[in-house]
């Protein structure tokens, strides 16, 4: 019996460490994709929920200054420091205040929209290091999932997607430069398109978006937590989900052969997880602000770098710590709240500090990469895409993703996106890399350069461009003329003709 009595006691201390990692990876995951004034709001929040986090106003100590201030290396950038507040460095607020001491935000940081989920998934895949077939297809995919996340076509209706903008297959050559391979037949494309997906669901943030069912999005995000394929949570999560609403504990322990303890420790884990992967993209104001959650100034020859520190620092209050040690004269439901309440506040604290860690990594090697960025203006931004970021600092790419995107960034340049930071390459007829920005710079310069009675087409850019070295469709020059609002070679030269006949030349 006492043996027996020990195994119990062994399992639930493992079940229970478990939940608390999965506890402090999911809250280390929502606080890296808060923006500064997110994490002001969710601090504030728990300073009023959680009796024993308080605010720590005791100003940092000079003396140790030295210790409380960190200093990382920016590779050619120098010593920077990302810290708020320090003496030798200017101090930013995240908000503005009006003559009468009233909250006012200028009406330049306002923004009427923000990114949807389809805009989010579609930036992930413009700077993702998929080839050109694979982006045709993830496109496909993520053009047809809802706002919810979930995919509402089946792999048979992807592949007729793709081949009724492509045509057949048949007689194409071995290799026909986008990656794709004439001789694989609809069965092998549908395998393709498999592995396809299963990139956007697993590597691009949300974690689980693109899911055909409930349970492949839940089933996605807990093996993204480090749960087991044939774990507890994974045979609930696909043989019992229908079942969880009135679910019996004692009759699901006994038909998945485990003790009540277990399923709902299980159950616990698949109730934290998101069921709608798209929610937090939902439009809920149509306007918000820009506050910069990082800014890049020049001091002498150097960039410096600073976080934006405008948000409560928490600590635990010694009141509860010193209340927690007298056990004999607390009641147990009050020791037991004092506890729960403490570990709760030990994991804001250390996902804060994580939180840190990771951005500050992220940020210093953008800086680093993007150094000719933040001193001549956008036409000098560098290829830079997510993997190289992710595989640079040791993190997955959907980490980067969620710390860039929805961040802005105030620079010499002015205040703009982080994400804006990232651009696909090209690779030069010499073996070197230029960015897509760069590119945009280079087309608008051969149209500034142009006679107006004879603008060039698209065919002629993409030609002048190849003479210049860098190696662009036709297709490609299009759309990034239309990004640039610049007018078909057709409007260009009616617009020069009106010009003409306005002026008197005939």
């Amino acid at each position: 019996m006492s043996t027996n009595l020990s195994q119990t006691t062994s399992q639930r201390q493992v079940l229970q460490q478990r939940l608390i990692l999965t506890q402090e990876l999911q809250l280390f995951l929502k606080l890296i994709q808060m923006t500064t004034l997110e994490l002001k709001d969710y601090l504030e929040e728990q300073l009023i929920e959680n009796p024993t986090l308080e605010e720590n106003e005791e100003p940092p100590d000079k003396s140790e200054s030295s210790s409380t201030e960190e200093e990382f290396d920016l590779g050619s950038l120098g010593t920077e420091r990302l810290l708020g507040g320090g003496e030798d460095m200017p101090h930013y607020s995240s908000r503005e205040l009006d003559a009468n001491g009233e909250d006012e935000q200028p009406w330049e940081s306002r923004v009427t929209s923000a990114d949807s989920l389809n805009d989010h998934l579609e930036w992930q895949l413009e700077v993702s290091d998929l080839t050109p077939w694979e982006k045709e297809i993830a496109s496909v995919i993520i053009g047809n999932t809802n706002e919810d996340g979930y995919l509402e076509i089946d792999i048979d209706e992807i592949l007729e997607l793709y081949l009724q903008e492509h045509g057949t297959l048949s007689g194409a050559p071995a290799d026909n430069g986008n990656g794709l391979h004439a001789e694989l037949d609809e069965e092998e494309l549908r395998r393709e398109i498999e592995e396809i997906l299963a990139i956007v669901q697993t590597t691009f943030d949300p974690t689980g978006t693109c899911a055909r069912s409930l349970s492949e999005c839940l089933r996605i995000q807990a093996l993204d937590l480090g749960y087991k394929e044939d774990g507890l949570e994974m045979r609930i999560i696909e043989g019992y989900l229908e079942e969880l609403e009135d679910a019996d504990v004692s009759k699901l322990a006994g038909e998945l052969g485990c003790a009540p303890g277990e399923v709902k420790e299980a159950l616990s884990v698949i109730s934290s997880l998101e069921p709608r992967p798209g929610r937090p993209f939902y439009m809920k104001d149509t306007e918000k602000y820009i506050v910069p959650d990082f800014y890049v100034y020049r001091v002498g020859n150097e960039l410096q770098v600073q976080l934006n520190r405008d948000f409560p620092k928490v600590r635990i209050s010694s009141y509860y710590r010193s209340l927690l040690k007298k056990e004999k004269s607390l009641p147990p439901e009050a020791k037991q709240f004092i506890k729960e309440k403490i570990e709760a506040a030990q994991r804001i604290m250390k996902c804060l500090d994580e939180r840190e860690v990771a951005v500050k990594k992220i940020i210093s090697k953008i800086v680093d990469v993007q150094r000719d960025f933040f001193e001549h203006g956008k036409d000098y931004i560098k290829p830079l895409i997510l993997k190289d970021v992710a595989q640079s600092v040791g993190v997955h790419e959907s980490t980067v993703s969620r710390i860039t995107s929805r961040r802005y960034i105030q620079t010499p340049q002015g205040t703009i996106e982080l994400k804006s930071l990232f651009s696909r390459k090209i690779e030069t007829s010499h073996g070197k890399e230029v960015s897509f920005e760069r590119v945009k710079s280079m087309i608008r310069e051969i149209v500034a350069e142009e006679l107006p009675d004879s603008p060039y087409s698209d065919e002629d850019i993409s030609k002048i461009l190849e003479r210049k070295n860098v190696k662009v469709a036709r297709r490609t020059v299009a759309k990034y003329r239309k990004a640039l609002k610049i007018p078909s070679s057709s409007a260009r030269a009616g617009a020069g003709k009106k010009r003409d006949e306005s002026n008197g030349n005939y």
